[in-house]
């Protein structure tokens, strides 16, 4: 089932995979530039970040794709509210985060909806 959806989908598919690349090779570079450099750009902080998803499956695919990119990690995930709460290496705001998060999970649920 999920298959179909998939393939129904495969033009949204196509469009995620491409900004999750285009995010994945600029988070390596970002962190690549900070261990090569001696000066220290870092700003860490664990951001709660409010979701529209809907399914345990949209939620996990889009803690996931946050943590598999280089400098934020998934922590923890409230399972009344849906909210994840995510650890940064790079926040310049709390706002601009939730709007980056917002258009991956935008795009994520895309696919899987």
């Amino acid at each position: 089932m999920i298959a179909l959806r998939l393939l129904g989908n495969v033009h949204h598919l196509v469009a995620f995979i491409a900004y999750f690349i285009y995010e994945l090779v600029l988070a390596n570079a970002r962190v690549a530039y900070e261990v090569l450099t001696p000066t220290h750009h870092m700003r860490a902080a664990i951001v709660r970040v409010h979701t529209n998803t809907r399914t345990d499956l949209e939620l996990t695919s889009l803690a996931n794709a946050i943590t598999m990119t280089p400098g934020t990690l998934s922590l923890e995930v409230d399972p009344t509210t849906h909210d994840l709460y995510v650890h940064t290496l790079y926040l310049t705001s709390r706002e601009g985060f939730a709007a980056d998060i917002a258009r991956m999970e935008r795009l994520l649920l895309k696919v899987l909806r």
